[in-house]
């Protein structure tokens, strides 16, 4: 995804410097054409002095007010992007986020050679959760998730994403080993507050360099939903509500 990018104001910029170099110059223009000296009487050449100064000062004033500008528009585009990458709900990425992120992270994981792993969540009967408890209550359960996957992860290392209407997506810069560690604390925090005894599956898988980030985000898929199937098949009392 292209960065947005505020509009230059350098076209107004260059027209203004050059009208404010013939406005200073006027007066000293003026007198060379009326009497063919740069010079006149000194009270002439005060009066032309500051007729330049005025108008330069003027410019600068003008240049001022542009490059202000330009900063507010700047962290106005700024905003906007924030909220097209921002899930509303959660408070964590969207999937647009996700896949601008995970493109710069694969990157900069190739370059420095550090290990890079997804996690990919599903919260597990949210279905039943808003058919018996309203909207409202799933909604909950989501922003629960939400709270606990910013809270697990490690600032500067780890981002969260929500793609789906209960699928989340963790990036980790870490093994497949860590990634699972922080998938069991993830579980553990959700466990103790999830408002209606909501579960989760998981799905890691650590990058090895040759996936593209949509076979990536695939595989990671793939295994969450393994997991669930193994989990339910374990379960005594299997959910024959789809998910």
């Amino acid at each position: 995804m292209s960065r947005i990018e505020p509009t230059r104001p350098s076209s107004r910029v260059v027209p203004l410097l050059l009208a404010v170099g013939v406005l200073a110059l006027s007066p000293w223009l003026a007198r060379l054409y009326a009497s063919g000296e740069w010079a006149g009487t000194g009270r002439e050449t005060l009066a032309s002095i500051v007729a330049s100064g005025l108008a330069i000062g003027f410019g600068v004033w003008v240049l001022v007010l542009l490059r202000r500008e330009r900063e507010i528009n700047r962290r106005h585009l700024e905003d906007l992007e924030a909220l097209t990458l921002a899930d509303p709900l959660t408070g964590l990425g969207n999937r647009r986020g996700l896949e601008r992120e995970l493109a710069r992270t694969m990157l900069r994981s190739r370059r420095l050679d550090h290990p890079l792993a997804l996690l990919y969540i599903d919260v597990d009967g949210l279905k039943r959760v808003n058919d018996h408890f309203g909207h409202a209550a799933g909604d909950e359960t989501l922003r629960a998730l939400g709270r606990v996957a910013r809270q697990c992860s490690r600032d500067g290392a780890d981002s969260g994403y929500r793609v789906g209407g209960d699928e989340f997506v963790l990036i980790v810069l870490a093994t497949r080993a860590g990634a699972e560690r922080l998938a069991r604390r993830i579980d553990e925090s959700f466990q103790s507050r999830t408002p209606h005894r909501s579960r989760l599956s998981f799905g890691v898988v650590e990058w090895d360099g040759a996936l593209s980030s949509s076979e990536l985000l695939n595989e990671a898929d793939r295994r969450m939903y393994r997991s669930k199937h193994i989990a339910r098949a374990q379960s005594p009392v299997n959910d024959p509500e789809p998910e």
